[in-house]
Protein backbone atom coordinates (compact mmCIF):
# COMPACT_ATOMS: atom_id res chain seq x y z
CA UNK A 1 0.00 0.00 0.00
CA UNK A 2 1.68 3.01 -0.80
CA UNK A 3 1.45 6.27 1.91
CA UNK A 4 3.37 8.92 0.36
CA UNK A 5 5.75 10.63 -2.02
CA UNK A 6 7.94 13.52 -0.22
CA UNK A 7 10.57 14.96 0.59
CA UNK A 8 11.58 16.56 -2.55
CA UNK A 9 14.96 18.94 -3.13
CA UNK A 10 15.32 21.74 -5.50
CA UNK A 11 17.94 20.63 -7.66
CA UNK A 12 17.12 17.96 -10.59
CA UNK A 13 19.29 15.81 -13.05
CA UNK A 14 18.61 14.09 -16.07
CA UNK A 15 19.22 10.79 -14.59
CA UNK A 16 16.23 9.33 -12.03
CA UNK A 17 17.19 5.56 -10.32
CA UNK A 18 13.95 3.99 -8.67
CA UNK A 19 15.32 1.89 -5.78
CA UNK A 20 12.93 -0.97 -4.25
CA UNK A 21 13.48 -1.86 -1.24
CA UNK A 22 15.90 1.35 -0.42
CA UNK A 23 16.41 0.00 3.34
CA UNK A 24 18.06 -2.87 2.93
CA UNK A 25 21.62 -3.13 4.08
CA UNK A 26 22.78 -3.10 -0.04
CA UNK A 27 20.78 -0.44 -1.43
CA UNK A 28 22.08 2.25 1.70
CA UNK A 29 25.75 2.07 -0.05
CA UNK A 30 24.46 1.57 -3.75
CA UNK A 31 22.75 4.95 -2.96
CA UNK A 32 25.12 6.66 -2.16
CA UNK A 33 27.26 5.08 -4.96
CA UNK A 34 24.35 6.72 -7.44
CA UNK A 35 23.87 10.07 -5.61
CA UNK A 36 27.84 10.43 -5.95
CA UNK A 37 27.49 10.37 -9.87
CA UNK A 38 24.38 12.72 -9.87
CA UNK A 39 21.67 10.44 -9.87
CA UNK A 40 18.54 11.56 -8.61
CA UNK A 41 17.10 8.38 -5.63
CA UNK A 42 13.05 7.57 -5.71
CA UNK A 43 13.60 6.15 -2.44
CA UNK A 44 10.84 2.85 -2.18
CA UNK A 45 10.43 0.99 1.45
CA UNK A 46 7.95 0.36 4.03
CA UNK A 47 9.67 2.18 7.28
CA UNK A 48 8.70 6.09 7.00
CA UNK A 49 10.80 7.04 9.52
CA UNK A 50 13.95 5.52 8.12
CA UNK A 51 13.63 6.46 4.76
CA UNK A 52 13.58 10.20 5.48
CA UNK A 53 16.66 10.19 7.50
CA UNK A 54 17.92 8.71 4.63
CA UNK A 55 16.43 10.96 1.96
CA UNK A 56 17.48 13.75 3.95
CA UNK A 57 20.97 12.70 4.37
CA UNK A 58 21.35 12.08 0.34
CA UNK A 59 20.35 15.46 -0.12
CA UNK A 60 22.18 17.24 1.95
CA UNK A 61 25.31 15.08 1.22
CA UNK A 62 24.99 15.24 -2.70
CA UNK A 63 23.06 17.31 -3.57
CA UNK A 64 20.37 15.40 -5.77
CA UNK A 65 16.72 14.72 -5.63
CA UNK A 66 15.71 12.85 -3.15
CA UNK A 67 12.04 11.48 -2.85
CA UNK A 68 10.34 8.51 -1.08
CA UNK A 69 7.33 6.02 -1.87
CA UNK A 70 6.00 4.11 1.52
CA UNK A 71 5.15 0.49 0.32
CA UNK A 72 4.31 -2.37 2.17
CA UNK A 73 4.48 -5.59 -0.34
CA UNK A 74 3.06 -7.68 2.27
CA UNK A 75 -0.15 -5.14 1.97
CA UNK A 76 -2.89 -6.89 -0.11
CA UNK A 77 -3.90 -3.81 -1.68
CA UNK A 78 -0.40 -3.08 -3.29
CA UNK A 79 0.30 -2.54 -6.49
CA UNK A 80 2.85 -2.40 -8.84
CA UNK A 81 1.22 -0.13 -11.07
CA UNK A 82 0.66 2.17 -9.19
CA UNK A 83 3.72 2.46 -6.92
CA UNK A 84 5.46 3.31 -10.61
CA UNK A 85 2.84 5.43 -11.62
CA UNK A 86 3.47 7.03 -8.48
CA UNK A 87 7.49 7.40 -8.88
CA UNK A 88 7.06 9.67 -11.66
CA UNK A 89 9.89 9.87 -14.10
CA UNK A 90 13.35 7.64 -14.09
CA UNK A 91 15.74 5.94 -16.20
CA UNK A 92 16.85 3.83 -14.17
CA UNK A 93 15.74 0.62 -11.79
CA UNK A 94 17.23 -1.38 -9.06
CA UNK A 95 15.55 -4.22 -7.56
CA UNK A 96 16.94 -5.39 -3.30
CA UNK A 97 13.49 -6.11 -1.88
CA UNK A 98 13.62 -9.60 -0.02
CA UNK A 99 14.22 -12.02 2.55
CA UNK A 100 15.66 -15.22 3.60
CA UNK A 101 12.29 -16.15 5.44
CA UNK A 102 12.89 -18.72 7.70
CA UNK A 103 15.05 -21.22 8.16
CA UNK A 104 13.26 -24.07 8.63
CA UNK A 105 12.10 -25.88 5.91
CA UNK A 106 9.54 -27.77 7.36
CA UNK A 107 7.92 -24.31 7.93
CA UNK A 108 4.56 -24.69 5.11
CA UNK A 109 3.61 -20.68 5.68
CA UNK A 110 7.37 -19.99 5.00
CA UNK A 111 7.03 -20.67 1.36
CA UNK A 112 3.98 -18.36 0.34
CA UNK A 113 6.63 -15.83 2.08
CA UNK A 114 9.39 -16.48 0.53
CA UNK A 115 8.29 -16.67 -2.90
CA UNK A 116 6.15 -13.86 -2.41
CA UNK A 117 9.12 -11.45 -1.31
CA UNK A 118 11.72 -12.59 -3.58
CA UNK A 119 9.76 -13.53 -6.68
CA UNK A 120 6.00 -12.15 -6.93
CA UNK A 121 6.68 -8.46 -6.07
CA UNK A 122 10.17 -8.05 -7.98
CA UNK A 123 8.70 -9.46 -11.15
CA UNK A 124 5.76 -7.40 -11.13
CA UNK A 125 7.60 -3.80 -10.11
CA UNK A 126 10.02 -5.12 -12.99
CA UNK A 127 6.78 -5.79 -15.34
CA UNK A 128 5.69 -2.09 -14.78
CA UNK A 129 9.09 -0.64 -14.78
CA UNK A 130 9.72 -2.30 -18.10
CA UNK A 131 6.65 -1.39 -19.57
CA UNK A 132 7.23 2.39 -18.44
CA UNK A 133 10.50 2.43 -19.49
CA UNK A 134 9.66 1.08 -23.05
CA UNK A 135 6.89 4.05 -23.75
CA UNK A 136 9.47 6.55 -22.56
CA UNK A 137 12.36 5.13 -25.10
CA UNK A 138 9.46 4.80 -27.98
CA UNK A 139 8.59 9.15 -27.08
CA UNK A 140 11.64 10.32 -26.38
CA UNK A 141 14.69 7.56 -27.51
CA UNK A 142 15.87 7.34 -23.91
CA UNK A 143 17.03 4.05 -23.31
CA UNK A 144 16.19 2.56 -19.45
CA UNK A 145 18.00 0.22 -17.42
CA UNK A 146 16.75 -1.94 -14.47
CA UNK A 147 18.89 -4.67 -12.29
CA UNK A 148 17.16 -7.15 -10.65
CA UNK A 149 18.94 -8.62 -7.77
CA UNK A 150 18.67 -12.61 -7.48
CA UNK A 151 21.14 -14.37 -6.21
CA UNK A 152 23.76 -17.63 -6.65
CA UNK A 153 21.63 -19.11 -4.26
CA UNK A 154 18.80 -20.30 -7.47
CA UNK A 155 21.63 -21.42 -9.19
CA UNK A 156 20.93 -25.14 -7.79
CA UNK A 157 18.87 -25.72 -4.75
CA UNK A 158 20.65 -26.97 -1.85
CA UNK A 159 19.30 -28.19 1.20
CA UNK A 160 20.11 -25.21 3.79
CA UNK A 161 18.26 -22.82 1.92
CA UNK A 162 16.48 -24.59 -1.61
CA UNK A 163 12.98 -22.57 -0.67
CA UNK A 164 14.86 -18.94 -0.73
CA UNK A 165 16.68 -20.61 -4.04
CA UNK A 166 13.50 -21.63 -5.46
CA UNK A 167 12.31 -18.05 -5.66
CA UNK A 168 15.73 -16.61 -6.55
CA UNK A 169 15.83 -19.43 -9.50
CA UNK A 170 12.42 -18.24 -10.40
CA UNK A 171 13.55 -14.22 -10.65
CA UNK A 172 16.63 -15.23 -12.31
CA UNK A 173 14.48 -17.10 -15.14
CA UNK A 174 11.96 -14.19 -15.49
CA UNK A 175 14.72 -11.75 -15.28
CA UNK A 176 16.47 -13.59 -18.54
CA UNK A 177 12.79 -13.58 -20.23
CA UNK A 178 12.03 -9.81 -19.46
CA UNK A 179 15.45 -8.98 -20.84
CA UNK A 180 14.83 -11.17 -24.16
CA UNK A 181 11.67 -9.63 -24.69
CA UNK A 182 12.65 -5.88 -23.83
CA UNK A 183 15.63 -5.66 -25.53
CA UNK A 184 14.28 -4.54 -28.45
CA UNK A 185 12.52 -2.18 -27.24
CA UNK A 186 14.90 -0.09 -25.33
CA UNK A 187 15.19 -1.54 -22.22
CA UNK A 188 18.04 -3.09 -20.90
CA UNK A 189 17.30 -5.76 -18.07
CA UNK A 190 20.83 -7.04 -16.05
CA UNK A 191 20.20 -9.62 -13.38
CA UNK A 192 22.81 -9.76 -10.29
CA UNK A 193 23.36 -12.76 -8.54
CA UNK A 194 25.52 -11.45 -5.09
CA UNK A 195 27.08 -14.69 -3.16
CA UNK A 196 27.48 -13.78 0.23
CA UNK A 197 27.60 -9.94 1.83
CA UNK A 198 28.33 -8.40 4.89
CA UNK A 199 24.38 -7.92 5.55
CA UNK A 200 22.08 -9.29 8.48
CA UNK A 201 21.58 -12.34 6.75
CA UNK A 202 25.13 -13.23 6.60
CA UNK A 203 25.84 -12.40 10.27
CA UNK A 204 27.58 -14.95 12.49
CA UNK A 205 29.15 -16.20 9.39
CA UNK A 206 32.91 -17.09 9.19
CA UNK A 207 33.96 -17.13 5.27
CA UNK A 208 36.81 -15.60 3.22
CA UNK A 209 34.26 -15.43 0.41
CA UNK A 210 31.69 -12.63 2.38
CA UNK A 211 31.98 -9.26 0.44
CA UNK A 212 31.44 -5.96 1.46
CA UNK A 213 28.19 -4.44 1.05
CA UNK A 214 30.16 -1.19 -0.65
CA UNK A 215 31.81 -3.46 -2.97
CA UNK A 216 28.88 -5.23 -4.21
CA UNK A 217 27.31 -1.96 -4.23
CA UNK A 218 29.96 -0.52 -6.79
CA UNK A 219 30.08 -3.51 -8.83
CA UNK A 220 25.91 -3.33 -9.68
CA UNK A 221 26.32 0.18 -10.43
CA UNK A 222 29.09 -0.37 -13.03
CA UNK A 223 27.78 -2.98 -14.38
CA UNK A 224 24.42 -1.58 -14.52
CA UNK A 225 25.95 1.74 -16.13
CA UNK A 226 27.75 -0.64 -18.92
CA UNK A 227 24.75 -2.42 -19.71
CA UNK A 228 25.65 -6.05 -18.65
CA UNK A 229 23.24 -8.88 -18.90
CA UNK A 230 24.45 -11.23 -16.41
CA UNK A 231 26.22 -10.57 -13.11
CA UNK A 232 28.02 -12.66 -10.19
CA UNK A 233 29.23 -10.70 -7.48
CA UNK A 234 31.90 -10.86 -6.72
CA UNK A 235 33.09 -12.14 -10.28
CA UNK A 236 34.51 -15.40 -8.32
CA UNK A 237 31.07 -16.22 -7.85
CA UNK A 238 30.38 -17.55 -11.69
CA UNK A 239 32.89 -20.10 -11.25
CA UNK A 240 32.32 -21.23 -7.92
CA UNK A 241 28.74 -21.69 -9.13
CA UNK A 242 29.96 -23.45 -12.47
CA UNK A 243 31.78 -26.01 -10.02
CA UNK A 244 28.19 -26.90 -7.85
CA UNK A 245 25.97 -26.93 -10.88
CA UNK A 246 28.25 -29.71 -12.66
CA UNK A 247 28.77 -31.95 -9.49
CA UNK A 248 26.84 -34.57 -10.55
CA UNK A 249 23.10 -36.12 -8.69
CA UNK A 250 24.49 -38.66 -6.68
CA UNK A 251 27.04 -37.10 -5.66
CA UNK A 252 25.61 -33.69 -4.75
CA UNK A 253 22.57 -34.81 -2.56
CA UNK A 254 25.22 -36.52 -0.06
CA UNK A 255 26.56 -33.10 0.66
CA UNK A 256 25.90 -30.84 3.26
CA UNK A 257 25.67 -27.44 1.66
Amino acid sequence: MIIGNMHTSTVTFGLNALIVGATSSLAQPLCHALAARGFGLILVARDEAELDLMARDLMTRYEVKATKIIADFLDSSFSAEAMVACAGDFSHVVLLAGDMGSADPTNIGNLAFTMHLNYTVPAQVATAAAQKLAERFLAEKKKGYIAIVSSVAGDRGRQSNYAYGAAKAALSTFASGLRNRFCKRGVQVMTVKPGFIDTPMTWGMKSPLIASREAVADSIMTSMLAGKNVVYVPFFWRYIMLIIMHIPERVFKRLSL
